[in-house]
């Protein structure tokens, strides 16, 4: 028997190594002296150390090299086996990621810009400021603060799977295909809907015959804190250019002038059958009940 120094420098490892393997129970001395804790080794308990410290370098676990050494040379050769074949795939799957981590990252990228330069084209900058009666730095202002929040928007996992299922998301797209394959993502074809039905909506108030959304926009921000509600804009036809900017810059004036309060706000757009203009401001958690309920 030889003491656990001379068998670290028989295996070539350090004696913490050693200690280590005796206690996660690979490898323990043959002997350890109750008098002094020496710790002794047989020469042969080399072969084990060897076996050990390639399984190890093979990437086994601990609790998998444990099996090993109780298991038959031909056993060992088929977990071998397995081991490379786990290997080899992760390789595969890695280089496959490698290969089309570029692609997709511009793609994303090119997707993004294009998306919001085709929504952005809704700011016409006139118009807007005739709507709302803002300079052209307020312009500006909106614009940066939707391109963030539209930005978040688009990076969510849900409208990730949405641009997956439209096929935006393919190596090797092409810029044309990428606008093709815009036309079938829906909830970026603009915001006005014909289909929205106000009338399961108790109206909290109601605004009629104005010209610009700033003559009422005073009212409008006037909401209570904790308000669940849906702007209904009816509105008439030469107003479709603002299709995208009517709702949206509403609602982010909305919450500038409500700082600090916890509101839940959404827009709807219509056509008006009037042509008149009018808002309805809606209760969307009385949705369904009718006065006196």
């Amino acid at each position: 028997m030889i003491k656990i120094k001379e068998f670290a420098k028989l295996c070539q490892c350090s004696t913490q190594t050693l200690r280590y393997y005796d206690q996660v129970k690979l490898l323990s001395p043959i002997h350890v002296d109750r008098e002094n804790n020496y710790r002794y080794y047989t020469k042969n308990q080399l072969f084990d150390y060897i076996k050990i410290k390639n399984l190890q370098l093979a990437d086994f676990s601990i609790s998998e090299i444990k099996s090993l050494l109780k298991s038959s040379d031909e056993e060992i050769y088929l977990a071998f086996d397995q081991k490379i074949s786990n290997l080899e795939e992760r390789l595969a799957k890695t280089l496959k990621i490698k290969e089309t981590y570029h692609i997709e990252n511009n793609i994303m990228e090119k997707l993004l810009q294009l998306i919001k330069e085709n929504v952005k084209n809704a700011f016409d900058p006139e118009l807007v400021k005739q709507e709302y009666k803002i300079s052209d730095s307020e312009v500006s202002t909106y614009v940066e603060e939707w391109e963030e929040m539209f930005t978040n928007a688009l990076l969510s996992d849900e409208n990730m799977v949405k641009f997956t299922e439209a096929g935006l998301i393919e190596s090797g797209l092409t810029e044309e295909q990428m606008i093709q394959a815009l036309g079938k993502f829906k909830s970026l074809e603009g915001m006005w809907n014909s289909g929205f039905d106000p009338d399961p909506y108790p109206v909290l108030r109601e605004f009629h015959a104005w010209a610009y959304l700033h003559e009422i926009m005073t009212d409008l921000c006037q909401v209570e804190d904790g308000a669940n509600i849906i702007y209904y804009l009816n509105v008439t036809p030469d107003k479709l250019d603002l299709a995208f900017t009517l709702p949206t810059i509403l609602l982010q004036t909305v919450l500038r002038k409500n700082p600090g309060k916890s509101l839940q706000l959404e827009c709807q757009v219509g056509t008006s059958s009037d042509k008149v203009n009018h808002v309805y401001i809606l209760d969307k958690l009385s949705k369904g009940l009718t006065p006196g309920n």
